[in-house]
């Protein structure tokens, strides 16, 4: 308001010096309409007070024009026209402005009639309306300007989706890059950022390129495995996701996005390995006898493999150590190889890498030879023998044409033996097979149970016999004989001290 009122004072000062008559001329012409009363806008402008403006538009002119005696007559000037002011004029202004003057404080106005005065606008400021030959604007309406630190609320009916934070009213948003790498480098892995899907390039790099935020933002990968003809990569953990308890998940949540940083995903390089079971002898173990392979990584994982198919083992595996993945091979060794439900391997001992070829574990297996004899008699006895596996499985094996049972290649373990021999007493027994062995076994027949039960009764008809020959040979004085009515020893002894 203060600089509309200020160019509106201005136009009115320049309005004024294009039509100024000068003071001293006496041969003035005579003024259409009425003398418009500017002395308030003069002095405010800083000019003569004395000045007079015609109406700029007829329809303010209400009265013919008229000539009045006051303006012409030598009275309303105070200098003759030839005759030079007796006293210099009195310069308000400084002199380097010596356009705008003013009259000597003695000049007086010119007395405006009592019909052609105008009312003089408000002292506090001024009215626009009170000036012939303007016209009031209407009153504009301004939409207020928001505040400079501060942001306008939402209507009360608007609702806000998470996630989404106001800009800042003055700060000009930047952009953030997040780089998402793979290791090694992978073309066409898909990972999605926020519902966004982003593709690695040639080279293995994914670029995501947003506004700068402090919201919590979510990278997931959509599949953990590339496969390849010959070889397959399956994800194995992330790096700089700055969160180390989603190190090995498949999403990583609460990124943020605050300056360039880099996320970079790891695959473990596998291959496909098919062992091969050897006995110790070289010759080739049958893969439908073998129930399970297991081996251990170096890196603490147990993997179950078969030797009638091919196996995916980590070949080259990442590992974060200060802060770096690096890329390390794998080595393995055997744990067990399970054969009639026993291990033929000691666990530890032999060792492989992957990348190399595939694996020949060695095992161990033995020969066992059962023989079977009566008990009594160097003769042979039994027809044929019964095994039992550490699997608990029991086989029938008959003995051949020199009464024994050869049993090859038994993987090493607990065995139990039992003859069939009829009617006769058989023992069985049980041992653990770590070696080639020969087992002969005891056959108690009939004859044998015969034998020993006449032996028995022998014997206890010669012990009879001793003993009834041994008391025939006692003499037969050492034998007291009883009577009735007999004294006893103690009675006898009596009597005979007595007398």
């Amino acid at each position: 308001m203060r600089v509309k009122s200020t160019l509106r004072t201005f136009a009115v000062v320049a309005i004024a010096a294009a039509v100024i008559v000068p003071t001293g001329t006496s041969s003035a012409a005579p003024l259409s309409g009425r003398p418009v009363d500017v002395s308030l806008s003069a002095m405010r402008a800083g000019l003569p007070a004395d000045i007079s403006l015609p109406p700029t538009t007829p329809p303010f002119t209400t009265d013919p024009p008229i000539t009045t005696p006051a303006l012409t007559t030598p009275a309303l000037t105070t200098d003759p026209p030839t005759t030079p002011p007796t006293t210099p004029p009195i310069t308000t202004d400084p002199p380097t402005t010596p356009p705008i003057t003013t009259d000597p404080p003695t000049t007086t106005a010119p007395v405006p009639s009592p019909d052609t005065s105008t009312p003089k606008p408000p002292a506090g400021g001024h009215n626009p309306s009170s000036v012939p030959g303007t016209v009031a604007s209407p009153p504009k309406h301004r939409t207020p300007r928001p505040h400079p630190h501060k942001s306008l609320r939402a209507p009360s009916n608007t609702v806000r989706q998470p996630g989404i934070i106001r800009p800042h009213p003055h700060r000009k948003p930047w952009f953030i890059t997040l780089t998402i790498k793979t290791a090694p480098p992978l073309a066409g892995v898909q990972f999605t950022f926020d519902g966004h899907n982003v593709v690695t390039d040639g080279t293995g790099v994914a670029r995501y390129v947003a506004p700068h935020d402090f919201a919590g933002h979510t990278l997931t990968l959509v599949k953990t495995s590339v496969s390849t003809p010959a070889q397959r990569y399956q994800f194995s953990r992330w790096g700089g996701q700055r969160d180390p308890d989603q190190a090995f998940a498949k999403s990583v949540k609460r990124l943020p996005l605050r300056a360039d940083y880099a996320v970079t995903a790891a695959f473990s390089l596998q291959r496909q390995v098919q062992p091969i079971v050897v006995r110790q002898d070289g010759t080739t173990v049958n893969p439908a006898e073998v129930s399970a392979i297991t081996v251990k990584s170096d890196f603490g994982q147990l993997m179950t493999m078969s030797p009638s198919s091919p196996t995916w083992l980590d070949v080259v595996r990442p590992a974060y150590h200060h802060s770096v993945l690096s890329a390390v091979p794998v080595k393995y060794s055997l744990q067990s190889v399970i054969v009639r439900g026993t291990n033929v391997v000691d666990a530890g001992r032999q060792a492989f890498l992957p990348s190399t070829s595939n694996p020949r574990f060695v095992t161990q297996f033995y020969n066992l030879t059962v023989t079977a004899h009566d008990a009594l008699f160097p003769t042979s006895r039994g027809k044929s023998i019964v095994v039992t596996y550490p699997d608990g499985a029991a086989e029938t094996v008959p003995f051949d044409a020199q009464h024994r049972a050869v049993l090859n290649d038994l993987p090493r373990g607990t065995y139990k033996l039992q003859i069939k021999a009829g009617l006769a007493l058989v023992t069985s027994t049980q041992f653990t097979l770590s070696r080639d062995k020969s087992s002969d076994l005891t056959v108690i027949s009939l004859l044998d149970l015969s034998v020993l039960g006449g032996l028995g009764l022998l014997l206890a008809l010669g012990l009879i016999a001793v003993g009834r020959y041994l008391q025939s040979r006692r003499p037969a004085d050492s034998v007291r004989q009883w009577t009735p009515n007999a004294p006893s020893y103690e009675e006898a002894s009596k009597e005979q001290v007595l007398t």
